[in-house]
């Protein structure tokens, strides 16, 4: 470690000299390559030192033509994208994309096509990718570069993959492959492989994953690389496990705990997978023993995720062993890292949307700029320029319009999520599966922990999007009045009926339009009726609208209380202004009826709306 800090102090020392010397002699050139050679040694433990080097060419170097001015750029977006930095390099490579083009230089306009699509993917903006990544196919195609268009390809498997799209994905890497094999590219070939492997994992072609992971096994003792075997026998071994060969899954994933000792490397995977190796095959002591070696890896890596994975095994084991105090030991943690994890989660999203909303507020900073210096040069024009001016205005308008109302939106998105996922149905909800769990009952709590992550997940996935199927919206509200229904021991029914003329698949509505109502049925309505109730939801098409009916017997609104009214109020302002935001006149069909016997006693409620589906 020393011997690394002593050569990496040298070696900026001496760049810094160099960079120095040039500054001041204009006739003494610099080896502009060699500066982005060293520039790339930096990157992989000081990529700030490295921006710095770069900045510092740029602005000292005398006589910077425009293709180094863009080759310095790309260097900066690579180096951005290696560190995670996916914002950075994204705005970073677009100016280098636009120079590049200018210069009609196409085999670096694509190579940062490929880097902006790889960045927007790991963005999650897929759109994005999908358009970068085509326009790089197609320019690696007509220069006939097939490093490139094995790239290319293998970008566009990574989108259809994230998709779910496998029959497409295996097409774009087979294709990469084909490519690779012939560029004798070794470390590529491996990587691609299991690629494909994972796509037969995905489709349950468990014999064709096999196949791919041992050819790419035998090509990684060729480069001499421990960290790429053992990944590879740590994925054999999981797909034994699929394939209920516990035998030889256990042997591959103690190989690759062996080459990991050979290599003091801790990894946890492996542990893990014999843990749920000897779990399947009951083998409890052995089982506890590979977990609880796996869990003290996941502690030190701070891989909480896993650490939650672990502890529901580790619970069904105690459970299974009769051994209830340890079990509920186990619960306390696995909750506890499990809020730990939905508040990690939360402020993820939260700043998620922070940085997309400052990207967009600087978009529009420096098109007002624009805009203010257009108008100072438009002022001693004629009056053709004057009414330039005023169209340019009227779009600033409009474009600071729609970022208000899209600010809007997100804060809307947020208030969504906040009501769904509060507190009070958490933690009742991870009572209630503990109290099953204590009741050793396993499979069942297994069930309702896998319906309840499952609703989590799904909150999270569907409130960023304008629009989801009618299939997934049914489906999430399900899985939610099922949580519900544990919670209150089944005290009330749920009846759905969807007409035959709704196609599910295809119908599209706006994401957790549902659940606030449900709640409230359940909340204020039926949680105060011992028995007997019914929430019942029923789905109408009529033309080109889709009506919903929501209806239980509960004991009315007018039995609740101010305070449960004024919440019951603020879910449906926040419906009703996600439906304004839609500007399609849906919120006007919004009502709420309160229904009552012959002998006029509150008997429940009735809510009614349509949304336009045209």
């Amino acid at each position: 470690m020393k011997y690394c800090f002593f050569v990496n102090r040298l070696v900026y020392s001496v760049l810094l000299l160099i960079l120095f010397s040039c500054t001041n002699t204009e006739n003494n050139q610099i080896d502009f390559d060699e500066t982005l050679k060293i520039t790339d040694s930096l990157s992989q433990f000081n990529y700030e030192k490295s921006i710095n080097i770069l900045d510092s060419l740029q602005s000292n170097l005398k006589g910077l033509t425009p293709q180094q001015n863009a080759l310095i750029l790309f260097k900066k977006g690579e180096i951005y994208y290696v560190n995670d930095l996916f914002l950075e390099a994204i705005n970073t490579h677009k100016k280098a994309k636009d120079l590049f083009i200018n210069l009609n230089d196409n085999y670096n306009t694509t190579r940062s096509l490929i880097t902006l699509s790889a960045a927007n993917l790991r963005f999650n903006n897929l759109e994005k990718a999908q358009e970068f990544a085509l326009e790089a196919l197609k320019n690696a195609s007509s220069l006939k570069d097939k490093r490139l268009l094995a790239k290319a390809n293998n970008l566009l498997f990574q989108l259809h993959f994230a998709l779910k799209d496998y029959p497409k994905a295996l097409e774009y890497i087979k294709k990469a492959d084909n490519i690779f094999t012939n560029q004798n590219d070794t470390t590529s070939v491996i990587a691609i492989k299991s690629n494909i492997a994972g796509i037969y994992l995905k489709q349950k072609e468990y014999n064709k994953a096999l196949l791919a992971y041992q050819e790419a096994l035998e090509l990684g003792k060729n480069i001499k690389s421990p960290q790429t075997i053992v990944k590879l026998l740590n994925n054999i071994g999981y797909t034994y496990i699929e394939t209920e060969q516990y035998a030889s899954a256990a042997k591959f994933l103690q190989a690759a705990i062996s080459v990991n000792k050979n290599i003091s490397v801790i990894n946890g995977a492996p542990y893990k997978g014999l843990g749920f190796t000897y779990f399947l095959n009951n083998d409890f002591v052995t089982a506890k023993a590979y977990y609880k070696k796996a869990i003290e890896i996941f502690e030190q890596n701070k891989d909480t995720p896993q650490q939650i994975q672990i502890l529901d095994k580790l619970i069904t084991i105690a459970i299974r062993t009769n051994k209830p105090e340890e079990a509920l030991a186990y619960q306390e943690k696995r909750d506890a890292l499990q809020i730990k994890q939905h508040t990690k989660e939360t402020e993820r999203l939260l700043h998620f949307s922070t940085v997309k909303y400052k990207a967009k507020e600087k978009e529009a900073e420096l098109l007002f700029l624009k805009q203010i210096s257009a108008k100072n040069r438009l002022l001693y024009g004629s009056l053709v320029a004057a009414l330039l001016l005023l169209l340019v205005l009227l779009g600033a308008y409009l474009y600071i319009t729609k970022l208000k109302a899209a600010n809007k939106a997100s804060e809307l998105e947020q208030s969504l999520l906040r009501m769904q996922m509060n507190p009070h149905f958490i933690f009742n909800t991870l009572a209630a599966i503990q109290n099953i769990t204590l009741e050793k009952d396993p499979v069942k709590s297994s069930n309702y922990i896998a319906k309840f992550a499952k609703l989590i997940r799904q909150n999270f996935d569907y409130v960023r999007k304008e629009e989801i199927s009618l299939e997934r919206e049914i489906n999430m509200i399900s899985n939610y009045i099922e949580t519900q229904q544990l919670r209150f021991d089944y005290a009330f029914k749920y009846i759905l009926n969807v007409a035959e003329n709704c196609d599910v698949k295809s119908l599209k509505v706006p994401p957790m339009l549902l659940q606030p109502f449900l709640e409230n049925a359940i909340e204020y309505g039926l949680k105060e009726k011992k028995d007997g109730g019914i929430l019942e939801l029923n789905i109408t098409k009529e033309n080109t609208k889709l009506c919903f009916v929501i209806k239980d017997n509960g004991v009315g609104r007018s039995h609740q209380s101010k305070t449960k009214k004024s919440k019951e109020l603020h879910a449906t302002d926040v419906f009703k202004e996600r439906l304004k935001l839609r500007k399609k006149g849906e919120e006007k069909s919004f009502k709420i009826q309160d229904l009552y016997s012959e002998n006029n006693e509150a008997i429940g409620t009735k809510i009614t709306f349509k949304i336009n589906i045209v």
